[in-house]
C-alpha cells in the first residue's frame, strides 16, 4: 500500500470488495455521501466499486439522539469530511489513530474543550463515529447534566464493554464526586462503589473493560488536574478563520435549501461572533425574513443587509426589554440544571443567585449562556473585581 498523504488523508474507512469480500480501506475525505468509484482490490486485485459504508453515518443522526446534545439535525455535517475548520485538531487526532492501529496499542482517551457553539460537541461525535468504523467499536454517548448521582455514573461504567467508544458531553459538569469516581475508572479501568449505608457499608472493587473516552468541556478549569491527566490527547479548539466561516454558512444554506450569492454570504460571516453556532442564528433569520419578506430563497447582498438590519434592531430591542425584566422562570430552570444547582466558583449550595456574565445595562442578554450560579460571597467578590 502506498504511503498516506499527511494532510488529505482525514477521513479513512473500509468497504468489502465485491468479489472476494474482503475489506478495502480508503481515504474518503474527497468523497461525497452517495459517491461511488472504482478500485482495485488490495487481496484479489480485480476492480470493484468502492463508497461510504452506510453504517459511519452516526448512530445518534439515525436515531434522532442530536437535540440531547443540544446540535441541530438539519444543518449538522454528518461525516467528519464535512466539518469545516479545526485541520489541526482531525489531522492530529487521524495520525494518532494511525499509530494505535500500527503498533496495536489502544487510544488514549481524548478531551475537546473549547467556548460554547464553536463546535466541539460535532467535532467530538465525528471523531468517535470516524475511530469506531475504523475500529469496529460500539459508540455510547450521554450528556453529563442528565447525570443526578455516582449511582447513575456506576450503572453506565459498568455496563460498557470491552474496546466500547465512551461519548461524555460537558464533562465539566459532573458534580466532583462523581468526577472521582471516573478518574479511577480511566487511570486503572477499576471502579470502588459503596454497598449498603451505615456500619453495614462495604466497599467494592470492580474492574472494568478497557474502554476509551471521548468528552467535550466548556471549561476545562473545572475538571481536577487528575481528570485531566487522565486525557492523553487534550485539544482547545482553534478558532475559525473567515475561510472556515464562509464555507460553514455555504454547507447551512445548502441543508437549508437557499442559494446565496459570495456578498451575502460575506456581510454574514462579518455579523457573526466567529462560532459556527452564531453562523446557524444567522442563517435561521436570514431564511425567515427572505421567505416571509421577499418570498424567496435565493439570499443576495440585499436580502442579508436588510435582514441583519432588522436582526440588529430586534436584538437592541430585546436588551432594553430585559432590561426592565426580571430572568424567565424557563432559563431560570435551565441555568439551575446546567449548573448543577450550585454556585460555580466554589460549589457552594447556599445562598445562591443567579448573576449576568455580562450584565444587562452593557447589552448582556436575559438567555442561559449568559447567566451562572453564584454564592452571595463569590458575585460579590466578582462584582468588586468588574473594570
Amino acid at each position: 500500500m502506498s504511503e498516506r498523504p499527511n494532510e488529505s488523508s482525514l477521513y479513512f474507512v473500509t468497504c468489502p470488495c465485491q468479489h472476494c469480500s474482503g475489506n478495502i480501506e480508503f481515504d474518503a475525505s474527497g468523497f461525497g455521501k452517495d459517491e461511488t468509484r472504482m478500485a482495485q482490490c488490495p487481496h484479489c486485485q480485480e476492480e470493484t466499486i468502492i463508497s461510504i459504508p452506510t453504517s459511519t453515518i452516526l448512530t445518534w443522526m439515525r436515531n434522532g439522539l442530536l437535540p440531547t446534545f443540544g446540535l441541530d439535525a438539519e444543518t449538522s455535517p454528518h461525516y467528519l469530511q464535512d466539518f469545516v475548520g479545526q485541520k489541526r485538531i482531525i489531522n492530529k487526532v487521524h495520525k494518532e489513530l494511525e499509530s494505535s492501529k500500527q503498533k496495536s496499542f489502544p487510544l488514549g482517551h481524548i478531551l475537546f474543550n473549547g467556548s460554547a457553539g464553536i463546535g466541539k460537541t460535532t467535532l467530538a461525535l465525528l471523531v468517535a463515529d470516524n475511530i469506531a468504523n475504523a475500529t469496529g467499536a460500539t459508540v455510547k454517548a450521554i450528556n453529563a447534566s442528565g447525570i443526578k448521582c455516582a449511582s447513575d455514573l456506576a450503572g453506565l461504567l459498568t455496563n460498557l464493554e470491552e474496546n466500547d467508544l465512551f461519548f461524555v458531553d460537558n464533562i465539566d459538569l459532573l458534580p466532583k464526586e462523581m468526577a472521582e469516581y471516573l478518574e479511577s475508572a480511566l487511570a486503572d479501568f477499576k471502579l470502588d462503589i459503596v454497598i449498603d449505608e451505615g456500619p453495614n457499608a462495604r466497599s467494592i472493587r470492580l474492574n472494568l473493560p478497557r474502554f476509551m473516552l471521548i468528552a467535550t468541556a466548556t471549561n476545562k478549569k473545572r475538571l481536577s488536574p487528575m481528570l485531566q491527566a487522565c486525557f492523553t490527547t487534550d485539544e482547545e479548539m482553534d478558532e475559525y478563520s473567515t475561510e472556515d466561516l464562509a464555507g460553514i454558512t455555504r454547507h447551512i444554506a445548502k441543508h437549508l435549501l437557499l442559494d446565496i450569492d459570495q456578498n451575502a454570504n460575506d456581510l454574514i460571516v462579518s455579523s457573526t461572533d466567529g462560532t459556527p453556532s452564531s453562523v446557524l442564528n444567522v442563517m435561521r433569520h436570514v431564511r425567515v425574513y427572505a421567505k416571509i419578506k421577499r418570498s424567496s430563497l435565493n439570499i443576495t447582498a440585499e436580502i442579508a443587509a436588510e435582514a441583519l438590519r432588522m436582526l440588529q434592531s430586534n436584538d437592541q430591542s430585546q436588551n432594553t426589554e430585559q432590561a426592565r425584566q426580571g430572568i424567565p422562570s424557563n432559563v431560570r430552570r435551565e441555568v439551575w440544571r446546567r449548573d448543577g444547582g450550585k454556585c460555580v466558583k466554589c460549589g457552594s449550595r447556599i445562598n445562591l443567585e443567579y448573576d449576568h456574565i455580562i450584565p444587562v445595562t452593557r447589552g448582556g442578554s436575559n438567555t442561559a449562556r449568559n447567566i451562572e450560579l453564584l454564592c452571595e460571597t463569590c458575585n460579590r467578590s466578582k462584582s468588586s473585581s468588574i473594570q
